[in-house]
C-alpha cells in the first residue's frame, strides 16, 4: 500500500447513531457562500503560482514551502469540517445547536436509523458543505459527520465512511432546511 493510499471503513447510519451517546450537537455549513467564494478567488491563484514555481524551478523559500502546504491542505479535493490537527474549516459557519431531548435530535435521529436498502454511489468526489458535531455535556467532541447532500455521502474523516440509504439524503436536506440551515436546491 503506499504512503497516499488510505485503507477505508465503513459503518452504516444507524449502527453509527446507536454507536455513541452525545449531550448535544451543533449543525454547521461550510464551503458555500460569499465570503468563500472571494477567499478562494485569493487563494487558488496563490496556491497555482507557488505550486507551479516549485515544479518548474523547486525555489521556494522556507515560508513559502510552509505555505504551500498549508494551501494543499486549505484547496485538496475533499475537504472535512474539522482537519487533522483538530482545527475547523476556515470557512465553516455554526447554524444551531441542540441540547439531547429536544424534538430536532429526535428528527435526526429517526432519518439516521432508516434501514439501508438502496445505496446510491455517485461517481464524483463529495464537497462537504454540511456536518453535524456531536458533543459531551463538557464540550468534549465525540464524533464529526461530514454530509454531502449532492452525492450522498457522509464521513467522518478520510478513512471513516457512514452509508445510508438515498432515502435518508433527502430527509437530512429538509431537516436542514427546516432548522434555517443554508442548502443548495
Amino acid at each position: 500500500m503506499s504512503k497516499d493510499s488510505v485503507k477505508t471503513n465503513s459503518i452504516c447510519s444507524a449502527d453509527y447513531i446507536n454507536g455513541f451517546s452525545f449531550d448535544y450537537i451543533e449543525t454547521y455549513s461550510l464551503q458555500r457562500g460569499e465570503e468563500y467564494q472571494a477567499a478562494m478567488q485569493v487563494l487558488k491563484p496563490e496556491h497555482n503560482r507557488l505550486k507551479v514555481r516549485k515544479q518548474k524551478r523547486n525555489n521556494l523559500n522556507e515560508n513559502e514551502e510552509i505555505r504551500l502546504i498549508e494551501l494543499n491542505a486549505l484547496l485538496g479535493v475533499t475537504q472535512y469540517l474539522i482537519d487533522n490537527t483538530g482545527r475547523f474549516h476556515f470557512s465553516s459557519q455554526r447554524t444551531n445547536t441542540f441540547i439531547c431531548g429536544n424534538d430536532e435530535i429526535s428528527l435526526l435521529e429517526n432519518i439516521l436509523l432508516t434501514k439501508t436498502t438502496n445505496v446510491n454511489n455517485w461517481m464524483c468526489a463529495p464537497i462537504y458543505r454540511d456536518a453535524i458535531v456531536f458533543y459531551k455535556s463538557s464540550g468534549e467532541i465525540i464524533s464529526v459527520l461530514n454530509i454531502c447532500l449532492s452525492c450522498e455521502a457522509m464521513a467522518l474523516d478520510r478513512s471513516n465512511h457512514v452509508t445510508a440509504d438515498s432515502s435518508t439524503y433527502g430527509m437530512l436536506r429538509k431537516f436542514f432546511k427546516n432548522i434555517g440551515h443554508p442548502v443548495e436546491s
